[in-house]
């Protein structure tokens, strides 16, 4: 199949300012807290000072992790159970909270980019017990689990995920705790004295309100309290498997979507794959791994889109799509096909340049436009790797030319798709995917 330049459609690239500088204000807002929470009482001193300066919030680096951390969550959990059971809210003693995933026990999903010792969860994550001994107290549960998985850079030998399973046999006492930090934080937040607070876990690591806080002069010392209330923590590896075999059950696979013609290739082994029955334990291994390190990636986009999407009513809606064998969904905002996408490169790219570094990228938006005959669509590039706050999201609105051609490019994609028998009849992956790609060894490259 004849290679596809999408950039040769392009017709031109604009920076828009304007509705840059309106969604940087929608990543650095903070929403007030209304209720006290689990996470408040496991620290009471930035609970305090979160609500007293709401205008000091985390820099775009740090809040980077939270989104990605809150997406994994989202992911993983639809991995692994269903929605009935997932973001549990509850609340007692006048404290809510959301538990990840809450069916017969609660469990707690932790993602961490330092190496925690499996042998001592208590010692290397005590807020991460405590936590747990919350959601425990609050649905009268004397045990519960907490999965915790460890981002890596680069691959390893073992997979990045770990489950702890903990017994809290005195209840009562936890919630004695929970009662008597509720009480403390009102009290401050009342008198606006935070002096009766433990100092903060984060006091002297760049912690956010190192500039307006008392930890330097409180007499409070920080202690675990309801960590130390737990009796067995025990490394459950039958848990852990059971989790890796739902990640790696292949997925049935119905119509096609927009980027499955993007990358028609990986499309059509995955494709192969979810028919076959792998035995191989190396191979498995490496297939569970690369899911949690996807799922992980994935989980920061979805949770950046969701900070980038709160608008007026109207003003962001899908529209469906359905031709032949493809269906999905197109995001328009504001009247134009919008896609967000992040990049690790560590510079930005110049605007003349944009297509040919991310083709992949133009690539979705033109199919995107196409298929809804918008000769312009809006690229939201975020560039997690760039230290400049102002330099890390770009907005491109991007005006097609040929629109037909691009449209019937798509539908051609899908066509080969569904009656490919070999990776040589479909139009080769980028070259950046090829050296990391799972099945490049089965690819035929021509």
């Amino acid at each position: 199949m004849a290679e596809f330049d999408i950039a040769s459609y392009v017709s031109h690239i604009e920076a828009n300012r304007s509705v840059k500088d309106a969604l940087m204000q929608k990543l650095r807002a903070r929403r007030p807290p209304y209720h006290i929470s689990v996470t408040d009482l496991i620290n009471l001193k930035q609970a305090y000072f979160r609500r007293k300066y709401p205008e000091i919030v985390p820099p775009l680096e740090k809040r980077q992790l939270m989104w990605a951390g809150t997406g994994f969550h989202k992911n993983f959990g639809s991995a692994v159970s269903s929605e009935e059971y997932l973001e549990q809210f509850v609340e007692a003693e006048g404290i809510v909270g959301k538990i990840d995933i809450y069916e017969n026990i609660p469990v707690e999903v932790k993602t961490t980019s330092t190496t925690v010792n499996t042998g001592d969860l208590l010692k290397y994550r005590p807020t991460y017990v405590e936590q747990l001994g919350i959601y425990c107290a609050m649905v009268n549960s004397s045990q519960g689990k907490i999965i915790v998985y460890q981002r890596q850079e680069q691959e390893s030998p073992q997979v990045p995920l770990t489950v702890y399973h903990i017994t809290f046999p005195d209840l009562e006492a936890i919630r004695d705790e929970m009662q008597r930090r509720r009480n403390l934080l009102t009290q401050a937040l009342i008198s606006n004295d935070p002096s009766n607070l433990p100092i903060c876990a984060w006091f002297g690591k760049r912690c956010d309100y190192s500039e307006v806080c008392d930890c330097k002069t409180s007499s409070v010392l920080l202690s675990y309290k309801i960590a130390e209330l737990a009796g067995q923590i025990q490394v459950d590896d039958v848990t852990c498997q059971q989790l890796l075999d739902k990640l790696a059950a292949p997925q049935p696979y119905q119509l096609f979507r927009i980027n499955d013609a993007v990358f028609p290739r990986k499309t059509y082994f995955k494709r192969l794959k979810s028919q076959e029955i792998t035995t191989e334990e190396e191979e498995l291994r490496q297939e569970k791994e690369e899911h949690l390190r996807s799922m992980d990636e994935l989980g920061f986009l979805d949770a950046l889109r969701e900070a980038l999407r709160y608008g007026v009513p109207g003003e962001v809606q899908n529209i469906p799509i359905q031709c032949a064998a493809l269906s999905d969904l197109v995001h328009i905002r504001q009247n134009l096909p919008t896609i967000e996408r992040v990049t690790k490169f560590r510079s930005l790219v110049e605007r003349q340049r944009l297509a040919g570094a991310f083709p992949h990228y133009f690539l979705r938006l033109g199919f995107e436009c196409a298929l809804t005959d918008h000769p312009q669509g809006r690229l939201l590039l975020y560039y997690a790797k760039v230290p400049s706050e102002e330099a890390k999201l770009m907005v491109y609105d991007v005006t097609f030319r040929n629109l037909s051609t691009v449209k019937a490019e798509v539908l051609h994609r899908v066509e080969f798709l569904a009656k490919a028998t070999s990776p040589g009849q479909l139009p080769r992956c980028p070259s950046w995917m090829c050296p990391n790609c799972s099945f490049r060894s089965e690819c035929v490259e021509i």
